[in-house]
Parts: structure tokens; C-alpha cells; sequence
């Protein structure tokens, strides 16, 4: 099934699995540098980031044919802020794809995803809408209020930033009696496909490990940002296909 927007789905999922091979490689996720895959890889990082954590699970789960576990875990992610997971519940439920199609209820959380004004989520959001009849519309506005109370950025980012903060303040504790933290210890493992087959042999630079952008509540979300600013085109969720202009 081919989703029209270039949510990441399945390149997402693939290149995250095969990342820790090919470190080296210059292509890649939009957002994540080379030198950052054995970080955001990390169990460590995922566990104190729930939001890439479920997304992850999600992505897995869908690639899987598991339909409710993946909107299961869409929404876990949904709950910390992830636009991406509240894109993908919103593709499920348009398409029906391993749930009940509602177009009324997509319509509400494509209409939350695009809530920062993403470029591509804010078109997506555009086309859902002028798809819909007059008595889906007003579903879907009484919908949305329910969805936005529990998931909408002013009440989801401060959950995960709770997080991460007390991530960080339970691994400074090294730092305040005495020692100097120069390397982290980490476990790598398969955010694709299984139930996290770790590889825990790895270490990375403390510097690189707490860089801003991975830690810092601001500098965390114009990150995440990077990851939906991608050029339009097709997906098809499973195997990553390219589509030509000419439709062939």
C-alpha cells in the first residue's frame, strides 16, 4: 500500500536497523548525522527518549502486518509529542490500514501533527480535509478537541522532557563524586524487526553522547523537526520504492 506522504516509514525503519554497519555511510536518516546512528540507537538513548522509542515499535509492528500494535505504540510516542507516530495513526486510520478506517478520526490527528505548521504535514492535513463531506468535518472538530486535551504539544513535550532530564540527572551522578565521565557504555540493538537484539560492547564520547540537540529541550525539538523536512514524494510502507515523476 502506497502512502502519499513521505512520512519515513519504512526508510525510516530500514536505514535505524542497518545503521550500526554502516556508520561510515553519508546517506542516511534526515536529521541523524552518520557519526550520531550509535547514539540514537543506543537502548540507552530510546529508553530516555520515548517518543523515538515507541515510534520505533510502532514502525516495527506495522512492518510486521500488526496493526494494533503498531497504533498501539504510535500512540505511546503520540503521548510524548512525536508528529511523526501522530502522522502514522493518521495514515492507518485513512487507509484502514491494519485498523478501521475513519476518516473523521484521521483527519483529527493528521489536523495534531501538523499543529507546529510542518510544511509537508500541514498539505497532508489540507488534502484529508478537502476530502471529507460536510458531516465528517464536524466529526471530525468534535474529535479532534478529545485528541488535542491529551496529546497536543503544550501538555505532550513537557512529559518528554521530564524524561530526559531525569535521564541526565541519574547518569551526572558519576560526575559529582568526582570522576570525569569521558565514555559512554551503550548496548545497540534492532529497532526494526525484533524485540531489540542488543550489542553491548560499544562505547561513544561522552561529548557526543549529551550533544545539545539530543538532550536540551529546544535544541531536541527544531532536531525532530529536521526528520519531517524532507522533500515530498512516495512510500510504500515494507520495502523502500523509488517513484519517478513519469509514475513508473
Amino acid at each position: 500500500m502506497r502512502f502519499p506522504l513521505a512520512l519515513l516509514a519504512a526508510s525510516m525503519a530500514a536505514v535505524l536497523a542497518a545503521a550500526p554497519a554502516r556508520a561510515s555511510d553519508e546517506s542516511g536518516l534526515p536529521g541523524v548525522a552518520p557519526g550520531d546512528y550509535e547514539v540514537v540507537l543506543s537502548e540507552s538513548f530510546m529508553q530516555s527518549h520515548p517518543d523515538m522509542l515507541y515510534r520505533m515499535r510502532g514502525l516495527g509492528a506495522l512492518n510486521r502486518g500488526e496493526g494494533r500494535q503498531a497504533e498501539d505504540n504510535f500512540r505511546r510516542a503520540a503521548k510524548y509529542a512525536d508528529k511523526l507516530s501522530q502522522a502514522f495513526i493518521a495514515q492507518m486510520l485513512w487507509e484502514g490500514r491494519g485498523i478501521a478506517q475513519d476518516r473523521a478520526l484521521a483527519y483529527a490527528w493528521m489536523d495534531l501533527a501538523a499543529e507546529r505548521g510542518s510544511p509537508m504535514l500541514v498539505a497532508e492535513r489540507e488534502r484529508y480535509w478537502d476530502a471529507l463531506d460536510e458531516a465528517q468535518r464536524a466529526r471530525a472538530v468534535a474529535e479532534g478537541k478529545a485528541i488535542y486535551a491529551r496529546y497536543a504539544d503544550d501538555v505532550a513535550k513537557p512529559r518528554l522532557e521530564t524524561e530526559m532530564r531525569r535521564s541526565r540527572k541519574n547518569e551526572a551522578v558519576g560526575s559529582r563524586l568526582g570522576s570525569v565521565v569521558t565514555q559512554v557504555n551503550v548496548c545497540i540493538g534492532d529497532w526494526k524487526v525484533s524485540d531489540m537484539q542488543l550489542v553491548c560492547n560499544r562505547s561513544i564520547a561522552a561529548e557526543h553522547y549529551y550533544q545539545d540537540r539530543f538532550w536540551k529541550p529546544a535544541d531536541y525539538w527544531k532536531w525532530q523537526e529536521q526528520q519531517i523536512s524532507v522533500p515530498k514524494g512516495e512510500i510504500q510502507l515494507g520495502t523502500p520504492e523509488t517513484v519517478k515523476k513519469d509514475g513508473t
